[in-house]
């Protein structure tokens, strides 16, 4: 009995020690919990927090590094909140299912974190640390977190460590939950002062561009706040803001009157005396108020502008210029127009009466080609005319039944003798493909051909250059190849640009504007066609002309010319016309057509004829520049008495401006100098009709 008592009073006093070590490890553990809220609550920062929390727990478990992981939904990876270790720092991990039991409260001790789905993802280098590792989870208010404790050796963490955890869990989650704030709440302030900052650095910028002077006034309009006493080299010493204008009292009103309205103003403009520099300020300002509402004052902004104003000065004195050099172009356009269409049309009516006077084959074939070289001319002249229309890029059209022989013949003959003074052979070839009449401005094409041939014997000191014409696909293809100097690939890039030639040598070796391809481009666009180009450096180019084949057969060429049908009706016509050359060559172009002719030198000839016998004329032809009075003056008084016979202007005038006078004048149709036969024939024919369904 006493030995079993003995055994008895052993285990008692066992069990005792035991109690003892419990309590005292309690103790120990909570103390250590309390120094670790402690020191968490005096902590500056997050590293601060979690090195309490790590010094606590390394008397009770053995780790090297520690990792905090957090993560705000649970479709996100986990991304590194805090760490011991700069190899784990921004760190990103995937979240599987050890992980996802950490997070719902479980402590893990890994033996192997290799084999391990989260960690076989890592770097080797993050690895070499990751030997063993222990892991437990908390939740924060914002999603997840987990604590990962890691070692670089083997076997260093053991169940005991995990139950460790377990018993340090609630300094675990105020730590980490510390943590996830002031991370949070430090971002924040950080957001918020750089922001600030931002803010602060934007106002200094605007304040050094949106003005020169800062000003406050209350609502007595008393200065409270100026930001300099000198406004532009002027001396604010006023205490009113609508003291400081001195004499200009317009200016002060204006002020006074925007002060006034409590409304946000600007560009109040006030110039400086000249004493000071005659300097233009700029003020603007708002009205502010207090939380009530109550107005408070005035504050704004005052801004030298001069540089403003001068600005602005000078581009009104450069659209001034611009205006009166425009203006001065249209009169010299105006000008050139009469003096050079005036010849011309003696030339061009000459020549319509001289085919009619017995000539033979061969003489009659040189006036063929005088007429077309005179027509090319007359192409030329309204291209210069009409400046402004080919700057913008407007071009009119004027299809008709045309051969496209007739201009590569005309091309032929006109380039020929150039092409025999430098020994170059110059062919063309008119494939049976080509149709025989086809619908184009025969004019504009045999201006493109004649600067594509052109060119291509320019530019050709040895060898030939051949004319090529076929149809394909319901096209039309005249191909210019010549054996020349040729394009390099890069110069061909820009060849069809205004002012633009392959290469700054040759203008001053062969001349040239540089022109002539791009007008011709610009004209084969608006044909819905275009211009192709094969060169090689050295061996010469292919220029090909490619336009919509629109074949024209006889019956509607018919139709165009029949809108008024051909007549032997007689017209008494009276011509209005200063120039003895015009009068004889329009004399002679009516009288072969049937018609009688009275002439009148000026308008105020033309208006005593007609008044004196208006029953004796049925269409009046009215030049409209002419001395004593002019075409315009002399048909506005006809018609402001009443007189309504058809008043046809034919005038060298040929601008569309002038167009648009004789309209407003009173005149029914234009006909342009020199007289072309086709348009004088429709005019005639116009006028026969009406007059016989009249009569």
């Amino acid at each position: 009995m006493p030995r079993f008592e003995s055994e008895k009073l052993q285990e008692t006093l066992l069990d005792l020690l035991r109690s003892n070590e419990r309590e005292r490890q309690l103790r120990d553990e909570n103390a250590a919990i309390l120094a670790g809220i402690s020191a968490m609550a005096g902590a500056n920062n997050k590293r601060q927090v979690f090195n309490s929390l790590l010094s606590v727990l390394r008397k009770y478990i053995g780790f090297e590094n520690a990792i905090v992981l957090t993560r705000e939904d649970e479709s996100s990876p986990l991304l590194e909140l805090v760490s011991t270790c700069p190899v784990f720092q921004s760190s990103v991990w995937d979240v599987s299912s050890t992980f996802i039991r950490c997070m719902n409260g479980e402590s893990i001790v890994l033996f192997s974190p290799s084999r391990v789905e989260e960690f076989s993802m890592r770097s080797t280098e993050q690895m070499m640390y990751c030997q063993s590792a222990l892991l437990t989870g908390v939740k924060v208010s914002t999603g997840d977190a987990l604590l990962i404790f890691i070692h670089s050796d083997k076997g260093q963490f053991t169940p005991h460590c995990r139950r460790v955890l377990d018993r340090f869990r609630p300094l675990l989650e105020r730590a980490i939950i510390d943590i996830d704030y002031r991370e949070r709440l430090q971002s924040l302030v950080a957001a918020r002062t750089q922001e600030l900052t931002y803010s602060q650095q934007r106002f200094k910028d605007f304040a050094n561009t949106v003005g020169d002077w800062f000003w406050e006034i209350d609502t007595d309009y008393i200065f409270t706040y100026i930001s300099a006493p000198e406004l532009a080299g002027h001396i604010v010493d006023n205490e009113n803001i609508l003291d400081i204008f001195g004499d200009q009292e317009e200016v002060r009103q204006l002020l006074l009157t925007k002060l006034c309205s409590q409304e946000p103003f600007e560009d109040v403009e006030w110039q400086l005396p000249e004493s000071e520099g005659g300097l233009w300020i700029s003020i603007s300002g708002t009205a502010y108020f207090n939380k009530k509402g109550k107005l408070l004052g005035y504050r704004g902004t005052a801004k030298n502008i001069t540089s403003r104003k001068q600005r602005l000065f000078d581009l009104l004195e450069a659209r001034k210029q611009a205006e009166s050099a425009n203006k001065a172009k249209s009169q010299f356009l105006a000008m050139m127009s009469h003096e050079i269409r005036t010849p011309l049309n003696g030339v061009l009516g000459l020549m319509d009466t001289l085919a009619d006077s017995g000539l033979d084959n061969e003489q009659k074939t040189w006036l063929n080609q005088m007429d077309q070289s005179a027509q090319l001319l007359l192409t030329i002249i309204n291209d210069i005319l009409d400046l402004s229309r080919i700057e913008s890029g407007n071009f009119e059209l004027y299809h008709s039944k045309m051969r496209i022989q007739d201009s590569i013949d005309l091309v032929v003959s006109q380039l020929k003798e150039q092409a025999i003074i430098k020994n170059i052979d110059l062919t063309a070839n008119i494939d049976d493909s080509v149709p025989e009449f086809i619908h184009g401005d025969k004019n504009r094409i045999a201006q493109i051909m004649f600067n594509l041939v052109g060119n291509a014997i320019k530019f050709t000191n040895d060898g030939a250059v051949h004319i090529l014409a076929k149809a394909t696909d319901g096209q039309i293809q005249v191909s210019v190849t010549d054996t020349g100097i040729g394009i390099a690939k890069e110069a061909q890039k820009n060849l069809f640009n205004p002012f633009i030639q392959a290469d700054c040598s040759i203008t001053r070796r062969y001349g040239g504007t540089g022109l002539g391809l791009a007008i011709s481009q610009h004209l084969i666009t608006k044909m819905r066609g275009e211009i192709t180009l094969e060169s090689e450096l050295g061996v010469g180019s292919c220029f090909t002309m490619i336009l919509p084949c629109l074949n024209c057969n006889t019956e509607f060429s018919k139709q165009q010319e029949e809108i008024y049908p051909a007549s032997d009706h007689e017209l008494n016509i009276l011509l209005a016309e200063d120039s003895q050359t015009n009068q004889l060559v329009a004399k002679l172009m009516l009288e072969k057509r049937g018609h009688k002719v009275q002439i009148a030198n000026n308008g105020d000839e033309a208006i005593a004829m007609y008044e004196k016998k208006p029953e004796s004329y049925d269409i009046v032809l009215m030049d409209i520049s002419m001395p004593v009075l002019d075409g315009l003056q002399a048909t506005q008084i006809l018609r402001e008495r009443g007189y309504d016979i058809p008043i046809i202007a034919l005038t060298a005038n040929a601008m569309d401006s002038d167009k648009v006078l004789c309209e407003d004048a009173g005149m029914n149709d234009f006909l342009a100098k020199p007289i072309q036969v086709s348009e004088l024939e429709m005019i005639l024919r116009k006028y026969q009709f009406i007059t016989q369904v009249v009569s």
